[in-house]
């Protein structure tokens, strides 16, 4: 499986053959990263933000779109893969206008689950729902989403193998008042830290990192 961050909240799912892309941005009004100019079978949409999370118009066609909060009972599958939703909110206060939603699936026997915009702890139930977590796509820019020390509380209780960061400030990218991925890894201090130069990583459930670790990613766009 291997896994490419083009930035922002967007990643790139390669599995079996299967291209799979995660909330795609607007360029160029989400600032300054580059158009994702590439092919999908399949998009996957956490909740509807047409700047920042939902944009079709710069993707390659043809693609099929799956829209996280239109999932039939948090389920949806396609092809011989089954996506999962839970429906919570960016921030704290969980207005029905903030309602966004974490996706999870299962590639090669290893279980990614993409937290979103979430912006807030979850609950007993919720943390059942995810299951056991190897690859966490979190967002580890603080407020508007969940505030860091929040993040760092839930990562504990989710324990997963790999943590990707996303969405967070890097200077000429993107155009939100977000941290930069240091305040995360300050926040996580004594977690392994594996940073790349490229923007990709491959795994395998067997070639796994011995111990939790934060594989820091370039952009890819």
């Amino acid at each position: 499986m291997k896994l490419t961050w083009f930035g922002h909240a967007a990643f790139l799912v390669e599995t079996d053959g299967k291209r799979i892309i995660l909330d795609p941005y607007r360029w160029p009004d989400a600032g300054g990263y580059l158009a994702i100019d590439e092919t999908a079978d399949v998009v996957l949409v956490s909740h509807e933000n047409d700047r920042y999370h939902s944009h079709l118009g710069q993707i390659r066609l043809p693609f099929e779109v799956l829209r996280a909060l239109e999932f039939p009972n948090g389920t949806q599958t396609w092809r011989d893969l089954t996506f999962h939703a839970i429906h919570v909110y960016e921030n704290a206060q969980k207005l029905a206008e903030d309602e966004v939603t974490i996706i999870y699936f299962d590639v090669e026997g290893l279980r990614i689950a993409f937290l979103g915009d979430l912006g807030h702890p979850l609950s007993d139930g919720e943390l059942q729902m995810l299951g056991q977590v190897d690859i966490l796509l979190a967002a580890t820019g603080g407020t508007p989403t969940i505030p860091l020390d929040e993040l760092h509380t839930l990562i504990d209780a989710i324990r997963p193998r790999v943590i990707v960061p996303m969405h967070y400030r890097i200077e000429g990218k993107i155009n939100l008042n977000i941290l930069p991925v240091e305040r995360f890894l300050e926040e996580m201090k004594g977690w392994r830290v594996d940073k790349h130069e490229g923007s990709s990583i491959e795994l395998t459930r067997e070639k796994m990192p011995a111990e939790p670790t934060i594989v820091w990613l370039q952009p890819a766009r």
